[in-house]
């Protein structure tokens, strides 16, 4: 996993504002992310086959190898492309091509983060425990102050975002005995229960060691 993925860009607006809350199911694969992702840098209708060329590719595979492509295919029909377009996130078809229906649903920035997080055999461990409401958001904050917060501090700042609860105290609980204990266990933060400190993984300060 790299150490250094964090999700939420640089823009001024939450990158997260527009994805509905139910399509973060559709989201923890890493082939739907790769998708996304390839949809999203050509910017236009891609075949089959080069969406298949692409994924193969991104995912480093042997794109001479037949098995592979075949493999992948055969993964895009029938499984990813239509979960994909149950939650109108691309238009697809075998004959005419893939396209992303409007803008991606999650910001370049955050695209690359999570794509990074699937470089290792736990990838669809870290996707599950990370692409969620609350825990993206979590992450997000955590790589705007780039430092250590408390979790008061971090569940007053939460509260009341799209997807997440708007009682500060209701947001702390679910903070301490669910979303931070996942993350700190799939190593993407560092959780001080005691002193209910938290940091970004890559910058851990002395009082989380």
């Amino acid at each position: 996993m790299s150490s250094e993925a964090y999700l939420g860009g640089d823009s001024e607006q939450d990158p997260l504002e527009n994805i509905p809350t139910e399509c973060y199911d559709v989201l923890r694969h890493p082939r739907r992310l790769r998708v996304l992702a390839a949809l999203g840098t050509q910017r236009t209708r891609l075949s089959l086959m080069d969406l298949t060329t692409e994924i193969v590719e991104g995912e480093d595979r042997d794109v001479s190898t037949g098995q592979a492509r075949h493999d992948v295919r055969i993964s895009l029909v029938h499984n990813h492309l239509p979960r994909l377009a149950e939650y109108d996130l691309v238009e697809w078809d075998v004959d005419t091509g893939v396209e992303l229906v409007g803008e991606p649903p999650v910001h370049p920035a955050d695209l690359s983060a999570l794509l990074d997080l699937c470089d290792g055999e736990n990838d669809d461990r870290l996707l599950e425990a990370l692409v969620h409401p609350v825990r993206m958001r979590v992450v997000s904050v955590l790589s705007e102050r780039d430092r250590t917060v408390s979790i008061d501090r971090l569940a007053s700042e939460l509260a009341g975002r799209d997807g997440v609860p708007s009682d500060a105290d209701r947001v702390k609980l679910s903070l301490h005995h669910a979303h931070l204990p996942t993350l700190a266990d799939a190593g993407i933060l560092e959780f001080d229960h005691e002193a209910g400190l938290v940091a970004p993984r890559q910058r851990v300060p002395q009082t989380l060691q």
